[in-house]
């Protein structure tokens, strides 16, 4: 039986001994490290992980708002804006979103050059870029259209609806002629040929002060359908001039009444038809009548003839 010596048995006892402070120098290593680590965290206030958190999650909005301000700085932002939705609508009229047609009801008198003018399109523009209001406002500039309705009915079709004034007289101004509606507002000076039967307006306010006047001759046919011309006298009264070459005065104010008075004259006795000039009615429930040289000179021939 072999025998163990002392020096062997001394020498596995020291290395179980150095196994054994290994792992306990290891264990306080790692205590250490703990309490190092637990130090750290309390070390740090509460808000401060979440802050941090926070903070990573917003990182790239805070530099994509860095690069805007800077851009924007430089000017260059309002220009890559403008190319972005350059690029967007001229996407759209690829895409079908063009004017392919303008479709315009009402119009009758008012120039259809005119109203693509101020529509402002034409085929191949693209549909976002129109603005109806813009296009309305425009339209309604025009002389001949008192009311536009404008509407843009995707994908290409621009619908307009007109409606457009009635002419209401001839106005004569500074020795020419123009067509006028009920408002005043002038529609023409061009092909006035075509308005035969209108009455004519002569004076420089004539057009503002016309539909009033003209309302009271319509109301009394037996003197409004002989009268051509009115004449308005100093901005206040009016003069009419018949077809028969007799001026008829009218009052500044009670028209209608001195106008029933003439047609009531005219129809018993035929005024009108006699050799006069002139009828005067400016004064209240009184008709002067101023008659011809010829007419004035007949008549004294006859008083004399009676005398004989």
């Amino acid at each position: 039986m072999p025998r163990v010596s002392a020096a062997a048995y001394d020498t596995g006892r020291g290395s179980a001994d150095s196994h054994r402070a290994k792992i306990a120098a290891a264990a306080r290593r790692a205590t250490m490290q703990a309490a190092r680590r637990a130090n750290r965290r309390r070390a740090l206030p509460r808000w401060a992980l979440p802050s941090l958190r926070a903070g990573l999650k917003l990182s790239p909005v805070l530099l994509l708002a860095g690069f805007l301000a800077w851009v924007w700085a430089d000017g260059r932002l309002p220009e890559m804006a403008g190319k972005a939705s350059e690029g967007f609508v001229r996407t759209t009229a690829e895409a079908g979103l063009a004017v392919t047609e303008v479709l315009v009801k009402g119009r009758a008198e008012t120039d259809g050059a005119a109203v693509l003018a101020a529509l402002g399109v034409g085929t191949g523009s693209p549909m976002l870029t129109f603005d109806p209001h813009a296009a309305q406002a425009a339209l309604q500039a025009l002389p001949w259209v008192a009311a536009a309705t404008v509407e843009r009915r995707l994908p290409g079709t621009i619908f307009v609806q007109l409606v457009e004034r009635t002419p209401m007289a001839l106005w004569q101004h500074e020795q020419k002629l123009y067509l006028v509606d009920a408002d005043g507002v002038v529609l023409t000076d061009e092909r006035l040929e075509r308005w035969p039967d209108l009455p004519m307006l002569v004076g420089a306010d004539a057009p503002k002060h016309g539909r009033e006047l003209l309302a009271l001759l319509s109301a009394e046919p037996l003197i409004g359908a002989r009268v051509e011309a009115a004449v308005l006298v100093g901005g206040r009264r009016w003069d009419l001039r018949l077809d028969n070459g007799v001026d008829v005065r009218l009052p500044e104010k009670e028209m209608a009444a001195a106008l029933r008075q003439l047609a009531t004259v005219q129809q018993t006795n035929r005024v009108l038809e006699r050799d006069i000039v002139a009828v005067d009615l400016r004064v209240p429930d009184r008709l002067v009548v101023q008659t011809s040289a010829q007419a004035a000179e007949q008549r004294r021939e006859a008083q004399r003839q009676k005398k004989i």
